[in-house]
C-alpha cells in the first residue's frame, strides 16, 4: 500500500514530463492560424499544454492537501488497476502494430480487444462496432480530409 500523496507526486511529475515532451515534439510543427484553420503543430501543443496544466494542478493539490493525502491509502493490486494495467499494454502493442500492420489493421484489433477486456461478449457487437469504427474514421480522415494515416512499414 502506498498514499494517495506518493502517488499524486508520481503522477504530477510524470503528467508533467509527458506534456512538456508532447509540446516540444509539437512544436516542430507549424502552429499559426491560416484561412484553413490552425496548423499542424496547434491541437498537439494544446493538449501537451493541458496535460502539463492538468499536472500542475494535481502537484499544487498535492502540496497543500500533504497532511490528509499522505493519511489515504492506495493499493495498486486491485482487479480494476489489474485491468488498466492491462488496458496500457495493449496501447503499448497497438502503437508497435500500428507500424507492423498500418493503423486501420491495428485499430481492427485494438477496439474488440477493448471491448472484451470491459466484459463485452456480444461477437456480432464486436465486429461491427471495431468495422464501424475504422470505417467512420477511414471516411472523415481520409476522403473527406485527405489525411493519409499510418500504414505497414510492409507497404513502403
Amino acid at each position: 500500500m502506498k498514499s494517495m500523496l506518493h502517488c499524486n507526486y508520481l503522477v504530477g511529475v510524470l503528467g508533467a514530463l509527458l506534456g512538456a515532451m508532447i509540446m516540444r515534439a509539437a512544436s516542430a510543427f507549424p502552429m499559426a492560424f491560416t484561412q484553413n484553420g490552425p496548423g499542424p503543430g496547434f491541437w498537439p501543443f494544446s493538449l501537451g499544454a493541458a496535460l502539463w496544466f492538468a499536472a500542475a494542478l494535481l502537484l499544487v493539490y498535492s502540496v497543500t492537501h500533504k497532511a490528509e493525502l499522505k493519511e489515504q491509502e492506495v493499493s495498486l493490486t486491485t482487479a480494476a488497476n489489474k485491468r488498466v494495467y492491462i488496458l496500457m499494454a495493449m496501447v503499448v502493442v497497438f502503437c508497435v502494430l500500428i507500424n507492423l500492420l498500418g493503423f486501420y489493421a491495428a485499430g481492427l484489433l485494438l477496439i474488440p480487444a477493448i471491448m472484451v477486456l470491459m466484459d463485452y461478449k456480444n461477437k456480432i457487437g464486436l465486429a461491427v462496432t471495431a468495422v464501424g469504427t475504422m470505417l467512420f474514421i477511414f471516411v472523415v480522415f481520409a476522403l473527406i480530409l485527405g489525411t493519409k494515416l499510418p500504414e505497414s512499414i510492409f507497404l513502403g
